[in-house]
């Protein structure tokens, strides 16, 4: 069974439980340069956290669907809108939508510690629901 083939292939190995990838929290403490305080007190450098592709700027292509009002400016004009349903969908590489989703100070976040405890993988912002950002 392959449950019991991976059980024997970590009994294998050995080790501390610290050596071991996990899924850890901290909080930001300081922007620039990064730096993540965890939960047991221990503080992160950005020499030691590798940011996922979702966190800071970034630019996602493709279809978006918008319903709501919103205030826009094209062109130099800004104007009101109403929107009941818009779909939008444009060729991948005609349109993109740059979003900023930098770290701040106090954001809570969760990472995953590499095997040996040497890297960290942030790959969200903790909302304050809990989930996501």
């Amino acid at each position: 069974m392959a449950g019991k083939r991976l059980y024997e292939l970590i009994m294998q190995r050995g080790g501390k439980s610290s050596d071991y990838s996990d899924v850890v929290y901290g909080t930001v403490i300081n922007t620039s340069p990064l730096k993540i305080q965890l939960s047991n007190n221990m503080v992160l450098t950005s020499d030691f956290i590798i940011l996922g592709k979702h966190i800071g700027k970034f630019k996602l292509q493709g279809k978006a669907i918008m319903k709501g009002s919103a205030d826009m400016t094209f062109h130099g004009h800004h104007e009101a809108a109403d929107i009941k349903k818009a779909n939008l969908e444009f060729k991948k590489k005609s349109m993109y939508i740059e979003f900023d989703n930098s770290l701040e100070k106090g954001d809570k976040v969760t990472m995953i510690r590499e095997d040996g405890g040497q890297q960290f993988y942030l790959f969200e912002r903790i909302g304050e629901d809990g989930f996501g950002f």
